[in-house]
């Protein structure tokens, strides 16, 4: 067995708007819990070309994977954060639209285009593939769309059967019709081990609220051994308005 310790966190993009939570006052916080749990691996959701590479700078153990043609302000990709140790087979991010290859296509009703990044990595010697999504919030039905592409880019990518982890931030709750389709395939950690409902998104108040919207599930070959959702404070900064989740698996 290969233990694997995963995560995946919004890190809200720079909004001016936001004042003291403000990137420059919490990027310190952040990078101090990534390297507190030290995931082998884990996505970033939203997130401005100069917040990433000022997070890489932070965390130079990491490497991050992203296919972005074009990086400007209404750009937020997710990305796949790499510790050294981590051998990566292939990577690509695609677009949840009906073109998935064209950058910047989007579904009809979708506010901002929405892509996925994964990676087929190797730990050890187990192979794994590992994707990182962020849906819209527009409504149900139009994350309905970019589920449904979702869901057939990985089984286009995953042609070879490795063991599956999809993180991301779905910005819908585990009540909702995107939940029940993604969990006809993938397994959420959080119900597996049958821990109690509470929220990811608290807009930098500490006090959760429109429920779980951030979620790692899956596939049925890998070992569900422990999942948390992080509420720490480092630098008494809160470090993005969602809370990251973390798992502990093995493949």
């Amino acid at each position: 067995m290969t233990s694997l310790r995963v995560m995946s966190v919004n890190i809200r993009y720079d909004n001016p708007k936001d004042g003291p939570n403000r990137w420059c006052f919490r990027k310190k916080s952040l990078a101090t819990l990534i390297k507190e749990v030290n995931p082998d691996i884990f996505g970033s959701q939203e997130g401005w070309e100069d917040q990433i590479n000022e997070l890489k700078t932070l965390l130079p153990q990491y490497k991050y994977y992203v296919s972005a043609p074009e990086w400007n302000r209404k750009r937020m990709f997710p990305c796949v954060w790499v510790r050294e140790d981590i051998n990566i087979r292939e990577s690509n991010t695609l677009w949840l639209s009906p073109t998935p290859v064209i950058p910047f296509s989007k579904v009809s009703g979708s506010i901002f285009p929405r892509s996925t990044t994964y990676v087929i990595a190797q730990k050890a010697n187990t192979p794994f593939l590992f994707i990182n999504a962020h849906l819209d919030l527009a409504s149900e039905e139009v994350r309905l769309k970019q589920t449904t592409i979702l869901l057939r880019e990985i089984e286009k990518v995953n042609h070879k059967s490795y063991p599956m982890i999809l993180v991301g931030d779905f910005n819908t709750t585990s009540t909702s019709p995107i939940y029940t389709v993604l969990t006809e395939k993938f397994i959420d950690v959080w119900k597996w081990l049958e821990l109690p409902e509470e929220h990811t998104f608290h807009g930098f108040t500490g006090r959760g609220m429109r429920g779980r919207i951030d979620w790692i599930l899956v596939s049925s070959e890998v070992i569900i051994k422990k999942a948390k959702i992080l509420k720490q404070t480092p630098f008494d900064v809160y470090p993005s308005d969602h809370f990251p989740v973390m798992a502990e698996l093995e493949l």
